[in-house]
This record gives structure tokens, C-alpha cells and sequence, in this order.
């Protein structure tokens, strides 16, 4: 018999967990919340840089950003790859984002602010410029940082908050 209890505590209780949390929902006056946290990586968005090279044109130094959801980023930097040649590019950042085209608007503002030359997806670095791809990486591996520290500021805010909140009520 104790070996059981042992293997399988909760098996007596098996809605223990469940009964518990509803007891203590009515001590507290809370409502219950029903959320499903469920992961769909369908939905997950990658922000990518790939270094391209101009073979006409050494000299210059160009940079291509994309963005795309999960099952769609194989593809989308497949077409980037027949646009502009596979030989001349390779990947140099890929990371997932919040959302994509906010990234990408992140990342043009500030090289925009930096006199590049920015068009579309492209970034070109001004003729003359000590920027190499390590440098460019570790500037865009900044901003997802920054990005990455404000919205988790955004969210501790809303948690204070909401804590703030359920403790005034539960002293009321």
C-alpha cells in the first residue's frame, strides 16, 4: 500500500490540484481564468540579414533584411537566393521576432540616422565605411536586445500592475 502512495501521490486526488485552486479562487474573491497557452510555431516570425556582394562592384558593401513566419522562411530566403545569386550572399543574422516589419522599420531608422543608404530591404553602407559584417551584426544583435528589453519591461509593467491590483483587492 505505501509503495503505491509512493509511486502515484495524487492518484487518490486526482482533481486535488483542481479543487485546490478553485478553494483558494473563492477565499480570495478571484475569478477563474480559463487561458490555453499553446505554442504554434506557424506563427513565430524570424528577422534575418544576409551579406551580399557585388561582383560588379567590390567596393560596396550591401546588406539584405528579411522577415518571415516559420514554415515560410526556407522559401522566402530561397527567392532571395535566385534574385541575387546564391553565390553572392550568405546568412549573417536570424533570429525570432515579435514581429518582423517592426524589426526591419528598427533597423532602417537607425542606419538611416547613420547617412546609409537605405531602400527597400537593401542597407549600403556609404563608400569609405570601417563597417564589416561583425560590426553590422553586433549593431542589429544591439537593437533585438533593445527590442527583446522593451517588451519585457511592457510586460513586468502590466504583471506590477495587475499585482498591485489583486493585492488591493484581496486587503479590501
Amino acid at each position: 500500500m505505501t509503495t503505491s502512495a509512493v509511486e502515484a501521490p495524487n492518484s487518490a486526488y486526482p482533481d486535488l490540484e483542481k479543487r485546490l485552486e478553485r478553494y483558494l479562487r473563492s477565499v480570495f474573491c478571484l475569478k477563474e481564468i480559463d487561458t490555453k497557452n499553446e505554442y504554434i510555431p506557424t506563427e513565430v516570425e524570424y528577422f534575418g540579414v544576409l551579406s551580399l556582394s557585388d561582383v560588379r562592384a567590390p567596393r560596396r558593401k550591401l546588406w539584405y533584411m528579411y522577415y518571415a513566419t516559420t514554415d515560410q522562411v526556407d522559401k522566402t530566403v530561397d527567392q532571395i537566393h535566385r534574385k541575387y545569386g546564391q553565390k553572392n550572399m550568405y546568412e549573417l543574422f536570424r533570429k525570432p521576432v515579435y514581429t518582423g516589419a517592426g524589426m526591419r522599420s528598427r533597423v532602417k531608422n537607425h542606419f538611416k540616422g547613420l547617412k546609409w543608404h537605405v531602400k527597400g530591404n537593401i542597407l549600403e553602407a556609404p563608400l569609405g565605411s570601417s563597417l564589416n559584417d561583425e560590426k553590422v551584426v553586433n549593431t542589429i544583435a544591439d537593437l533585438y536586445q533593445n527590442e527583446r528589453r522593451r517588451y519585457f519591461d511592457y510586460l513586468m509593467s502590466r504583471s506590477n500592475l495587475y499585482k498591485s491590483c489583486t493585492y488591493r483587492n484581496i486587503n479590501a
